[in-house]
């Protein structure tokens, strides 16, 4: 897998996706959030039904990290740019209205990246 520091040069990166009904190709950008379940990965897009992957949840951040993407919980990775909100009950709100956790643990890690992402963005 290519490595590229810039999360917002994500148009040379794809991710490849195995499955049953044959191999897929996704940039990072068409990727609104992935959710563990067991040592499967349900992966929601922008514009297509999910998909569920055979791989951990680390495996995919650890390809991902490098294009805006943030672990929030143990069983959620988040694309920063489809956040549109932290939710009082502590949720992260994306773009389609589905809720990934913030754990406790990671809570002051993540309000801090969304900070610089969001001064960053404003220049």
């Amino acid at each position: 897998m290519t490595n590229n520091n810039n999360y917002n040069n994500t148009n040379a990166y794809r991710l490849v996706l195995a499955t049953n009904d044959g191999t897929y190709y996704f940039s990072p950008e068409q990727i609104v959030r992935m959710e563990s379940s067991s040592n499967y990965t349900n992966i929601y897009f922008t514009d297509r039904k999910p998909i569920l992957a055979s791989k951990v949840l680390k495996e995919f951040e650890e390809a991902l990290l490098p294009f805006g993407f943030l672990r929030t919980h143990r069983s959620h990775l988040v694309n920063r740019r489809y956040i549109t909100r932290i939710a009082n009950d502590g949720n992260i709100v994306m773009e389609d209205l589905s809720k990934a956790e913030l754990s406790r643990r990671r809570k002051s890690e993540v309000l801090k990246m969304l900070r610089k992402t969001f001064l960053i963005n404003q220049n």
